[in-house]
């Protein structure tokens, strides 16, 4: 699972405690001269959130700008926010794209790789504009994901904020696959398509109302116990849990769960988006599984950015132990890897120890994908 600390805080609020405990601070950018004509001053032309609408809580202005600009770093991506009252009587499109020039949104970096998410109050139309350089990366399927699905759910709750760090977290995966080489899985899609918010609907700008709560997100539900079963081997376990992740709404109280891992996740409040983040980072990736007595660990071969899961026999049927990912591995942010093995002394580890390895300062699974995460400032 990419995000197993996450099982330790509600679904969504994960996203923001990864993404805004560990950012590093803003890069400082030369100056640029200022755009008169543009109503943005030299400052704001800098800045990777710009709210003229007063949406954004001011509190959290500063951290948003640390985690694009630590995106920036990273991968040379320039992402921006822009709220204005309005945009006269211009479409959202012809004004996205003048902004793109205006704020030279993905100039900095070369290859126009700029993607910025402009809001028109006044309309109440939102538009998600990518740069020509990064059309590979972001094709029209993700990008329409994320405005009919993420867009118009969190722009109609009443957390902005919380929607738009979770489209952040979503963006920064989908740049790290780009980077390292892996292309947009569109059966991913489908396989989301269960949960029962994906709209669908054709371009990158849609309307979407702000804060009127027109979106509701049903509770997880109690559903039979043996609708996802222990199995026979963990293989099964695995791909239960991946289309458990896509029936919403979900219950813990399953079979194909420990005992105790069903426990710490109904103490949790599980959302959708907790289920759509992993699936986009599992989805049909590749994996191994190494058994050993009646432990089981599945370590993914073609990704570096998702951590291992646990699986254990009990009474003769294998389980999924989600307790022992949050205790074994954590996530990183700034650095070359985004998640770490720490266990030390428990079952798991005593087993598997073996296939650890330790990668510039990071315990990883040896035959894992461990392709390092290319820092911007080392290309």
């Amino acid at each position: 699972m990419h995000i197993p600390r996450s099982l330790q805080l509600t679904a969504i609020a994960l996203i923001a405690a990864l993404g805004f405990s560990i950012f590093k601070p803003s890069l400082f950018y030369g100056k640029t001269p200022g755009l008169p004509s543009s109503g943005f001053s030299s400052v704001e032309v800098h800045k990777h959130v710009v709210d003229k609408a007063g949406v954004i809580p001011p509190q959290d202005l500063p951290r948003f700008d640390q985690y694009m600009s630590w995106i920036m770093r990273e991968s040379g991506v320039d992402v921006r926010f822009v709220f204005l009252p309005g945009i006269g009587d211009k479409s959202i499109e012809t004004a996205a794209a003048e902004l793109m020039d205006q704020l030279q949104i993905g100039g900095r970096t070369g290859q126009e790789r700029g993607i910025l998410l402009l809001y028109d109050m006044h309309g109440r139309r939102l538009k998600i504009e990518v740069g020509y350089g990064l059309e590979g990366w972001f094709p029209d399927a993700f990008v329409n994901y994320l405005v009919e699905n993420h867009a118009r759910m969190f722009f109609s709750s009443d957390d902005l904020s919380l929607g738009l760090r979770l489209m952040l977290h979503l963006l920064q995966h989908r740049i790290r696959e780009a980077v390292i080489g892996n292309d947009f899985d569109p059966r991913v899609l489908a396989k989301l398509e269960p949960l029962g918010h994906l709209s669908g609907g054709a371009g990158v700008s849609a309307a979407v109302g702000l804060g009127d709560g027109a979106v509701h997100v049903p509770e997880a539900a109690a559903v039979d116990p043996m609708a996802y079963p222990s199995a026979n081997s963990p293989a099964e376990v695995y791909h239960g849990y991946l289309d458990w992740l896509s029936r919403w709404p979900l219950s813990p109280q399953v079979d194909m769960f420990t005992p105790g891992s069903r426990r710490y996740l109904a103490s949790l409040r599980i959302s959708p988006a907790y289920a759509e983040f992993i699936l986009l980072a599992e989805y049909g990736k590749r994996f191994k599984i190494v058994e050993r007595n009646d432990l089981a660990l599945l370590y993914f071969t073609d990704t570096p950015f998702s951590s291992p899961h646990f699986f254990v026999r009990q009474e003769g049927r294998w389980r999924m132990d989600i307790e022992a990912e949050v205790r074994n591995t954590h996530e990183h942010a700034g650095g070359e890897y985004t998640w770490a093995y720490y266990g030390r002394s428990d079952q798991y580890t005593r087993a598997f120890g073996d296939l650890l390895t330790t990668i510039k300062g990071y315990r990883r699974i040896r035959d894992g994908d461990n392709r390092a995460l290319a820092i911007r400032g080392s290309y």
